[in-house]
This record gives structure tokens, C-alpha cells and sequence, in this order.
């Protein structure tokens, strides 16, 4: 048992991203109920703004309800997946076409979040590799003008973190796993070459995509 330490007057989304911590961690995993009891034990609050927290994750489909049943972390399956990344690859292309070109100071801070990335990959720390991911794109993506193409990009990572998980399993046996796309990203961008970062993402996009489907497919979703 675990409690929340509050921060701001927002309880239900700070209880929600606690759940889809848990979730992504595989702690709680797909079609698991969600009981709202035991949610309120696990985190030492009330049952109300754990049902809150279940409805806002409902709503970005991490988490289905069932009027007679209750609540269930949502399954897997390999079109959400294609629709989800196809939307992430629209989005993120736009905001690559009008990134600044990074100065020495963000380069560095760059690569040593991409350092801090690769160890998290390699050590299989789940839960440290999905937030240092978020910490690494939000960095980038600030460097385009676009905020609010920026905040969608953001909400899209999230939605996709549970998917994004499935890289550790991608694998080959003995492999070290790496950040290969992020590190592309970097080496295309210390070019300055526009049109080679945006073939290298899609490349990069394009093998994820499909090293993603055959282990969902492995799972038969």
C-alpha cells in the first residue's frame, strides 16, 4: 500500500496518473477490474476522487467501464495501436518541419536525457524509461513555435505508453536495447538538414510500427 502525496487541489488527476503508472508498469494488467475499494486503500484516500480518476482514464480509453460491472484496464490490440501511431506520426511530423535547430546548451541537455533514456531501456526500468520519454519529447517538441500542436503530441505519447512498453520485448535475445529512434532524431538534427531528419523519423516510425505489431501479434491481439 502506497499513499498519494498531494501536490495541488487536483486529486482525480493525480490519482489517474498514478493508476496509469501502475498500468504501464504491468502491475495492473489489461482486462484486471479496478475495484474502487481497493484503489482507495492502495493510495490512502476516499473512494470519490478514485471514481473521478477511473472516469478521466475511461475517457482516454486506458481504462473501459461497464455500467454493470465496473471498471477494466483495456485491452490491447493491433488496430488501436496502427490508428493510435498513425495519429502520433501526423502529429510529430508537423511539429519536426518547425523545430528550431537546438543550440549547444539544449543539445547537450538533449543527449544527456538520451543517456538517461538508453540505462532506463537497458535496465528494463519500465516505469523510469516511460517518464524519462515524455521528459525527452517534451524538451524537443518545445523547441517548435507550435504550442498547442506540442500539447496534442504530448497527450498522444501518453495514450500510447502502454504500447510503447512492448520495445522491451522487441527485442533479440542478448540484444542491448537502445533508444535507436531518439538517437537518429539527434543525429539527424546535428545535420541542420530538415529533409533528412523528417526520412529519418519516418524510417525510424516505420520499423517501431511494425516490430510493435508482430509482438501484438504474437499475443494473438
Amino acid at each position: 500500500m502506497s499513499t498519494i502525496e498531494l501536490k495541488d487541489t487536483d486529486v482525480p488527476a493525480q490519482v489517474a496518473n498514478e493508476i496509469r503508472k501502475l498500468i504501464n508498469q504491468g502491475v495492473l494488467s489489461p482486462r484486471v477490474q479496478l475495484r474502487q475499494s481497493e484503489l482507495a486503500d492502495r493510495f490512502g484516500i476516499s473512494r470519490v476522487p478514485v471514481r473521478e480518476a477511473l472516469n478521466l482514464l475511461s475517457a482516454t480509453g486506458v481504462v473501459v467501464h461497464d455500467p454493470n460491472r465496473g471498471f477494466f484496464v483495456a485491452t490491447l490490440s493491433s488496430d488501436e495501436a496502427r490508428q493510435l501511431y498513425r495519429y502520433r506520426y501526423l502529429v510529430e511530423r508537423e511539429l519536426f518541419e518547425s523545430i528550431e535547430w537546438p543550440n549547444r546548451e539544449q543539445t547537450r541537455e538533449l543527449k544527456a536525457m538520451l543517456k538517461l533514456l538508453d540505462g532506463y531501456l537497458e535496465d528494463h526500468r519500465r516505469a523510469e524509461w516511460i517518464d524519462q520519454y515524455y521528459a525527452f519529447y517534451a524538451f524537443l517538441f518545445d523547441l517548435s513555435p507550435q504550442k498547442i500542436i506540442r500539447r496534442e503530441a504530448l497527450r498522444l505519447i501518453q495514450l500510447t505508453d502502454r504500447y510503447r512498453a512492448l520495445a522491451t520485448e522487441s527485442g533479440r535475445p542478448g540484444e542491448r536495447l537502445k533508444a535507436h529512434l531518439e538517437h537518429a532524431l539527434l543525429d539527424a538534427i546535428a545535420t541542420k538538414d530538415r529533409e533528412q531528419l523528417l526520412a529519418v523519423y519516418q524510417a525510424e516510425r516505420e520499423g517501431i510500427m511494425a516490430a510493435m505489431i508482430a509482438v501484438l501479434a504474437g499475443r494473438g491481439l
